[in-house]
C-alpha cells in the first residue's frame, strides 16, 4: 500500500504540483481505465491517482498493484499499518465483488487521528490489478465514500496489454552486458594561487545471463594550487543475483539483490535509444573492453 502519510502531503500541494483529472481516464500501457465520479476531482501522484471533493471530506486512491485474489485477502486481513500513527484493521467480513475483487471496511488511525475507510481490491492476471480506498477522519465517513468507490469499481474495464513479453525482451537484451554510468566535473578559478578543482565518478553494473551481477563503482577528486591535493577511490561494493519485474506504475524494475539481504531498485526508460536508470543516463555494452565480467 502507498504511505498513506505520503498521501496526506501530496494533497496538501497537489494544487500546485499537479493537473486536474476529471471524467474517464485511460492508461493503455497499464491496461485499464476507470471514470472519476461525479463531483470529484483526480490528481496524479507517485504511481497513483488521488481523488478530492469540495464537498466530501477525506480522499480516494486509485493505485495498482500484482496481487492475485488470496494475496489481496491476506492484505486486507493482515491491515494497513505505517509509521507516523497509520493503522487501519478489518472490520467484519470481506465482501466479495466478483470471482476477482474484494472489498472491506477499515478502522482505526490515520497519522495519529481516529480514522476509517473503506477498500476495493480488484486482481488481474493479466496485468496489473487496482486497489480503490476512500478514507477520512471517522467523524467525518459516510456512505458517500463506500459509493464512490463502488462506482470506480463499476467503471473499471481491463484491456490486453503484453507486459510479460516486453518483460522477457529486456531480460534477453540486459543479459550478459554492463551497464555504465560516467560523470566528470572541473572548474577553474581565478583567485591569487591559481585554484582548480575537478571530479570524476564511474559506475558500472554487469548484467550476467546465468543471473548474477557485479557492482563496481569509483571516484576521485582533486584539488590542485596552494600545495592542496586530495585523492580518494571507490572500491567494490558486492554482488549478488539480478532480475526484472513490472513496477507497480508501469514499466520495468531492475532488481539487484546483494548477497548481504540489499536490494537496490532502478526503474528502467528507453528514450531515443538510451538508457535511463531512475532518470539517469547509463550505456550499455557487451563486446571488447567493454564487455561485462562473466566469466
Amino acid at each position: 500500500m502507498k504511505s498513506l502519510i505520503y498521501v496526506f502531503c501530496l494533497l496538501a500541494y497537489s494544487q500546485v504540483a499537479y493537473p486536474q483529472l476529471y471524467g474517464h481516464q485511460n492508461y493503455p500501457q497499464l491496461g485499464l481505465a476507470f471514470d472519476i465520479p461525479e463531483g470529484w476531482v483526480g490528481q496524479e501522484g507517485d504511481g497513483m491517482i488521488l481523488l478530492g471533493s469540495n464537498t466530501i471530506p477525506g480522499f480516494v486512491m486509485i493505485a495498482t498493484h500484482q496481487y492475485n485474489k488470496q494475496q489481496l485477502t491476506d492484505e486486507a486481513r493482515n491491515g494497513i499499518m505505517e509509521e507516523g500513527g497509520t493503522s487501519l484493521k478489518l472490520v467484519g467480513e470481506l465482501k466479495n465483488y466478483a470471482q476477482n475483487a474484494i472489498g472491506g471496511n477499515f478502522t482505526g488511525t490515520l497519522e495519529g487521528q481516529p480514522a476509517k475507510a473503506y477498500v476495493i481490491g480488484v486482481a488481474n492476471p493479466q496485468a496489473y490489478g487496482v486497489t480503490i480506498m476512500a478514507a477520512t477522519l471517522k467523524d467525518s465517513f459516510t456512505d458517500e465514500h463506500q459509493r464512490a468507490c463502488q462506482e470506480i469499481y463499476r467503471s473499471l474495464k481491463f484491456s490486453d496489454v503484453n507486459l510479460k513479453k516486453g518483460l522477457i525482451e529486456w531480460k534477453e537484451w540486459l543479459s550478459d552486458s554492463r551497464l555504465t554510468y560516467m560523470n566528470s566535473y572541473s572548474s577553474n578559478s581565478y583567485v591569487s594561487g591559481g585554484l582548480s578543482a575537478g571530479s570524476s565518478t564511474k559506475k558500472t553494473i554487469d548484467l550476467c545471463k546465468k543471473g548474477y551481477f557485479k557492482f563496481n563503482g569509483s571516484s576521485s577528486a582533486t584539488i590542485s594550487g596552494s600545495n592542496a591535493t586530495m585523492l580518494n577511490h571507490g572500491s567494490d561494493q558486492g554482488q549478488g543475483d539480478w532480475d526484472l519485474v513490472l513496477g507497480e506504475a508501469g514499466g520495468y524494475v531492475l532488481v539487484l539483490a546483494y548477497n548481504d539481504g540489499t536490494k537496490v531498485e532502478y526503474n528502467l526508460t528507453y528514450e531515443d535509444d538510451k538508457l535511463y536508470l531512475n532518470g539517469t543516463r547509463y550505456f550499455v555494452t557487451s563486446e571488447g573492453e567493454y564487455a561485462p565480467n562473466c566469466n
